[in-house]
């Protein structure tokens, strides 16, 4: 899309809007081996104009990201078993971010399939989330309010064939993809997003977006539109949009040493110039 286009889908920001306006994200993830990742989806989403941010995690986890976001609210439970009652008792949040540094458990599974069966709201599904629902053995349903943001590994798991044969054919693996769950991000070069007849190639971004947390920041970038008001492929397609401009903009000091963080932070530049027209 256009810059033009680009900036029509971004959220209004009016004289007198509070917070609350700018849409309320929760993300639910985070493990004592992956304690990073929900906060660098916090820190992505709370950039890209998110009101009110919350994080649901183990109490390790939410006191080593406190010292880094202070911004955030924390929610925690060392009892991941006990994760579903605690997300549901949330008060008015916009969008559920599901899965960055969850790691793989049967709590993780259970409280994933859970979420994406009850939760009222829209949902972002991403890292072992996705491991989560692939090896879910529920009858999930595809749901109209949700994107999920698979790697081709994630997506031949959740495929059940090769990362190699997803690779081999990318535009067929997003549409299968979407047709059984949603809208559907599958990252890469030239990142792909499919939602039943919409289909959209992300032409921004390159090989400076391939470290680590990226796509954590990204599932935070994505979850700020749809807590924004953006319906599930305008938001993708804004999300990953924003991001690969933001990786554009680093690489221009080279391609190598970008930090996801950096990421994030450059999330904030590139929507002030699709709003100012820069």
């Amino acid at each position: 899309m256009t810059a033009e286009e680009l900036r029509k889908l971004l959220p209004p920001r009016p004289e007198d809007m509070h917070k609350g306006h700018r849409g309320r994200v929760l993300v639910a993830g985070g493990s004592i081996r992956y304690p990073g990742a929900p906060a660098l989806s916090a820190l992505g989403a709370l950039r890209s104009g998110a009101g009110v941010v919350t994080m649901l995690s183990i109490q390790k986890v939410c006191e080593a990201c406190a010292s880094r976001l202070p911004e955030v609210i924390y929610c925690f439970d060392d009892d991941t078993f006990r994760w579903k009652e605690l997300a549901l008792s949330q008060k008015n949040i916009d969008a559920l971010v599901i899965g960055p540094g969850l790691d793989k458990s049967v709590a993780a599974e259970i409280f994933t399939s859970r979420m994406w069966r009850e939760w009222p709201s829209k949902i972002l599904v991403d890292g072992d989330g996705l491991n989560a629902l692939a090896s879910s053995r529920d009858d999930l349903k595809p749901r109209t309010d949700s994107v999920m943001t698979p790697h081709e590994g994630e997506a031949s798991r959740l495929l059940g064939i090769s990362p190699a044969q997803v690779h081999a054919d990318r535009p067929g693996a997003v549409r299968e993809l979407s047709e059984r769950w949603g809208c559907v991000v599958l990252k890469g070069h030239h990142t792909l997003i499919a939602q039943g007849e919409k289909f959209a190639e992300i032409p921004y971004g390159g090989p400076e977006l391939s470290v680590p947390g990226s796509g954590d920041v990204l599932s935070g970038c994505i979850g700020a539109f749809l807590a924004g008001g953006l319906d599930a492929f305008d938001a993708a397609v804004l999300g990953a949009s924003v991001h690969g401009i933001a990786g554009e903009l680093l690489a221009r000091e080279g391609i190598d040493g970008v930090l996801a963080s950096e990421i994030a932070h450059t999330l904030r530049k590139v929507i002030h110039g699709l709003r100012s027209g820069k």
